[in-house]
């Protein structure tokens, strides 16, 4: 195996004598693993992430795999602090070698206004699983997994490990609860520190609301993480070597969610009539006028081209008409402190009856990735008028732009 340019993807042989293993050699025949005599190394691998919080780094992630006889056991520590608090987690998890879960734990806060303790416990023929102090049982399914939640990130590195290793499931039941959907999304070239790398990008469902993104290199190996912590703010998790493209894999997250969203939208069924017509309702028409009841708002393409009282307003014949009696309608909604955090908001503002969000707070690459997406008809949402994120210095800072002089 020849060398890679990252520090974190090494040659194998180096990466024997220093601690760190290829997952494949993972769920190996242990003399596979040996070297020159009978002793196997116990730490297997180790890492660390670097967590973010609108790109601005906020803390670390570390976790430890050692072998421990036909098992392997896995130690995470993870802390940041958010605007002053302070959010420690500890995950341990222990399995065996094709990282079949026995044991899984994970203590600690999620946010600064959520915590987390729950434990699982992997015995024959059933499930032990702990919510704080109250203990329940499931029977286990031929395949699943045991992570809480978009914390800590060496979680999901394992379930995606755990996922590829078993058949690639379109579905797979999460313990303490859950299931999630992996998808391979294809793969992405990131300049890294000035030259060029290839990553293969996944996302996951199930273990947020909505969509997280993950890319791992050849060996494996996590690099990235965008997804929203337990707040729904972004959230990034990402090897050090890799920091220096932090935004392009932000911005590559936005992009690709839209894109999964508007092939998600080709297998919903909807109005194929190009001139549609609304009869009946009550209409509101933002001038100031009066409501006019029994009108008619007629639209051709999506687009609006007459509206009015029903007497005034032709109907084509070959229009489809959808009879609104008893309802009003209004122009489209403008949210004027919007937060759009993830693409999954998009629809949801549309089913809200908002066409036009002025967005207070984001990530300068995903929102613009995302405002571009609508623009050019490549994804569903409102009409994006973006702010980004401006602070100052100071504790209480978030996001990566400092504004702290009049200059």
């Amino acid at each position: 195996m020849s060398p890679t340019p990252s520090a974190h993807r090494v040659p194998l042989i180096l990466a024997l004598v220093i601690g760190l293993v290829s997952p494949a050699l993972l769920s190996a025949p242990l003399q596979a693993q040996q070297l020159s005599g009978d002793k196997i190394p116990s730490v297997v691998e180790r890492g660390k992430f670097r967590l973010h919080k609108f790109e601005q780094p906020i803390g670390e992630e570390t976790y430890e795999i050692e072998r421990d006889a036909d098992s392997l056991a896995v130690k995470v520590n993870f802390k940041f602090t958010d605007r002053g608090t302070d959010v420690p987690l500890v995950a341990t998890f222990r399995s065996a070698r094709d990282l079949t879960p026995q044991a899984f734990a994970i203590k600690g806060k999620t946010s600064r206004e959520s915590d987390i303790d729950e434990a699982v416990e992997v015995q024959p023929g059933k499930l032990r699983v702990r919510n704080r102090d109250k203990w329940t049982e499931a029977v286990p399914p031929d395949k699943f997994f045991t992570i809480a939640g978009y914390s800590p990130a060496a979680m999901q590195m394992l379930l995606v490990r755990y996922w590829k290793a078993h058949g690639s499931p379109a579905e797979l039941p999460t313990f303490p609860r859950g299931e999630v959907k992996i998808e391979p999304r294809g793969q992405d070239t990131i300049t890294v520190n000035g030259k060029n790398e290839i990553f293969s990008r996944y996302t996951i469902e199930g273990l947020i609301w909505g969509r997280e993104t993950l890319w791992f290199d050849d060996r494996q190996n996590l690099v990235a993480e965008v997804s929203v912590d337990a707040e729904l703010d972004h959230f990034e998790a990402i090897r050090d070597d890799d920091e220096s493209a932090l935004g392009a894999f932000v911005g590559r997250a936005g992009a690709d969610n839209m894109a999964a969203l508007a092939d998600l939208a080709k297998g919903i069924s909807g109005s194929p009539a190009e001139t549609l017509a609304l009869a009946g309702g009550t209409l509101i028409d933002g001038t100031g006028h009066p409501a006019i009841p029994d009108a008619t708002v007629l639209m051709r393409k999506g687009r609006i081209i007459k509206a009015g009282p029903r007497s005034k307003v032709k109907i084509p014949k070959a229009a489809t008409v959808i009879d609104v009696h008893g309802k009003t309608i209004l122009p489209g909604l403008w949210d004027m402190h919007a937060h759009f955090e993830q693409v999954e908001w998009g629809p949801v503002y549309l089913a809200a009856g908002v066409t036009t969000v002025r967005d207070c707070g984001n990530e300068f690459e995903f929102i613009t990735a995302v405002r571009d997406a609508i623009v050019q008809g490549r994804g569903l949402g409102p009409r994006i008028l973006a702010a980004g994120i401006v602070d100052g210095s100071g504790e209480q800072a978030i996001g990566v732009a400092r504004v702290d002089t009049p200059e």
